[in-house]
C-alpha cells in the first residue's frame, strides 16, 4: 500500500473533477486526482455550448477565457428554426459583463482545466490510471482506491474521502452501490455529431448565431462552430425514433441532409472527424453521497443536452461540493452534516433545470405540431419578446427555472401574437419569416 494519505481522492479529471480539485487545492487540501486517459487525449462525448454563467465559474478557478476559447466566435445567441414555419432569436443577456456564448472544443477546455491544477503543489495529478476497486475500512467507510496504470502496474491510494467525478458509467458509483434516486425515461433522445470544415456562417440581424433547426417531427439538428476552424454538426431525435439499419454513419448523414437549411450550410463543407454520440441519452439523479464517498458531475446527475447546461451543471455541482468538503476538513461540520448539506444544495440547484429541460423536450421534440398550431400558438409564444428575454435569463441561470414561463407570460405571448397577426397588413415584413433557400 501507498504510505501517503490524501485528504481527498478524485476519480475523473474532466470538468467536474478538475474544477473540484482546483477549489480544494486553493483551500490547501491534499488532493489526488486520477484520470483513466491522457488529457486531452481521448475525445469525450461532448460538443457543447458554453454560456456566460459557466464562464463566470471558470473565472472563479483561475481559467482565463483565452485558454478555452482562443479563436472562437462570440455568438449573440441562438437562432431557433421551427421547420419551415418560422424562426426566432434568443439573445444572451449581459451576465457578469458577457452577453455572448461560445461553441467549445471539449479537448481544449479539458486541457485548460487539467493544466490549471499544475499551480497547486498540494494537488497530485495522475493520468492513464484506471480505478478498479473502492477500498473500505472495517466500519464500511470508503478510504481509498486500487487501480492500474495502462502499462499494467497496480497501485493503491488512501484518503479520508473518495469523490466519483468519473462520468455516466462511474465506477465509484457502481462500487459504492449508489442507487438511482430519480429517472425519467420517456424523453430520452439519441444524438450523434462530427466536426466539419468549411461550414457556412449563420448570420442574421447583423449578428452571428448558433443554429438549432427543429424538424417539428421528433428530429433536429444543431450547428456549433468551435475553435480551429471546426464546426460541430449534431443530429438528434427521439430515442424511440432512432433506427439505423444501415449503420449510425448513414443515419447521421441522412438526418442532417433531411433538413435543407442544414444541408445548405454544408454544401461546400467536409466532415473531418469520426462520428461520436449516444443512442440513449439518460435523464437521472443518483444517490449523492455515502460513508466516505460522494459523486459529482455526470456520475451524480445526467440530463439531455437540449438546453446546453451540462458544463454549467458540472462546474456548479463541483463548487457546491467543494464548499462542503472544505467545511468538513476545517472541522466546521462532520462528514454526515456536510454531505447532507451537499445533497440538499446540489439537488435544489440542479433539479429545477432538469424539470424545465424535460418539459421543453416534451413540447418541442416529443410533440409534432400541426401547421395551424405551429403558425399560431407556437409562433406567438416563441417569437414573443418577453418570452425570449426570459428564456435568455433562464439559459444563463439568472432566473429560477421554476415557473420561468408562467401561465401569465404564456397567455400574454399568445394574446400579443394573435393581436399582432390581426393588425398585420398582407405585405408587411415579418422578421420571423425564414429566408428563401439558395438555389
Amino acid at each position: 500500500m501507498s504510505e501517503k494519505l490524501y485528504d481527498v481522492i478524485i476519480v475523473g479529471g474532466r470538468i467536474a473533477g478538475a474544477s473540484l480539485a482546483a477549489r480544494l487545492g486553493a483551500a490547501g487540501l491534499k488532493v489526488l486526482i486520477l484520470e483513466k486517459d491522457t488529457v486531452p487525449g481521448r475525445t469525450v462525448v461532448s460538443c457543447p455550448l458554453l454560456l456566460s454563467s459557466g464562464m463566470q465559474l471558470l473565472d472563479e478557478i483561475g481559467i482565463d477565457e483565452s485558454l478555452y476559447a482562443p479563436d472562437n466566435t462570440r455568438f449573440a445567441g441562438v437562432a431557433l428554426e421551427m421547420g419551415e414555419y418560422f424562426r426566432t432569436f434568443v439573445e444572451i443577456p449581459d451576465v457578469y459583463g458577457r452577453h455572448f456564448l461560445y461553441g467549445i472544443d471539449r479537448q481544449v477546455l479539458d486541457e485548460a482545466l487539467w493544466k490549471n491544477l499544475e499551480r497547486f503543489p498540494n494537488v497530485t495529478q495522475l493520468e492513464n490510471f484506471s480505478v478498479r476497486e473502492l477500498l473500505v475500512d472495517e466500519d464500511g467507510k470508503a478510504n481509498g482506491v486500487t487501480g492500474m496504470y495502462k502499462g499494467g502496474e497496480s497501485q493503491t491510494f488512501l484518503a479520508e474521502a473518495v469523490i466519483g467525478a468519473d462520468g455516466r458509467h462511474s465506477i465509484v458509483a457502481r462500487k459504492a452501490g449508489a442507487v438511482v434516486t430519480e429517472e425519467i425515461t420517456q424523453y430520452n433522445t439519441a444524438v450523434y455529431y462530427a466536426y466539419w470544415e468549411g461550414v457556412e456562417a449563420y448570420q442574421a440581424q447583423e449578428k452571428e448565431w448558433i443554429q438549432i433547426h427543429s424538424g417539428c417531427n421528433g428530429f433536429s439538428a444543431v450547428v456549433i462552430p468551435a475553435s480551429k476552424g471546426l464546426t460541430g454538426v449534431l443530429a438528434q431525435c427521439r430515442h424511440d425514433y432512432f433506427n439505423a439499419p444501415g449503420g449510425v454513419d448513414a443515419w447521421y448523414r441522412d438526418t442532417i441532409h433531411s433538413f435543407p437549411r442544414i444541408a445548405q450550410r454544408l454544401k461546400n463543407a467536409k466532415q473531418v472527424t469520426a462520428l461520436s454520440g449516444m443512442k440513449n441519452v439518460g435523464n437521472l439523479f443518483r444517490q449523492a453521497w455515502g460513508n466516505g464517498w460522494a459523486l459529482a458531475g455526470d456520475a451524480y446527475h445526467q440530463k439531455d443536452s437540449y438546453d446546453a447546461q451540462g458544463i454549467y451543471d458540472a462546474l456548479l455541482g463541483a463548487k457546491i461540493l467543494a464548499l462542503q468538503l472544505i467545511d468538513w476538513k476545517e472541522g466546521k461540520k462532520d462528514w454526515v452534516t456536510s454531505m447532507q448539506s451537499y445533497n440538499r444544495e446540489v439537488y435544489d440547484a440542479l433539479h429545477p433545470m432538469f424539470k424545465s429541460t424535460l418539459d421543453r423536450l416534451k413540447r418541442e421534440m416529443f410533440t409534432s405540431p400541426s401547421p395551424k398550431m405551429a403558425n399560431g400558438l407556437l409562433r406567438w409564444v416563441l417569437t414573443n419578446k418577453k418570452y425570449r428575454e426570459r428564456f435568455g435569463l433562464l439559459a444563463t441561470r439568472r432566473i429560477s427555472p421554476k415557473n420561468w414561463a408562467s401561465p401569465g407570460v404564456m397567455l400574454s405571448a399568445i394574446l400579443s401574437g394573435a393581436a399582432a397577426d390581426f393588425r398585420k397588413k398582407p405585405d408587411q415584413e415579418k422578421w420571423w419569416t425564414l429566408p428563401a433557400l439558395q438555389a
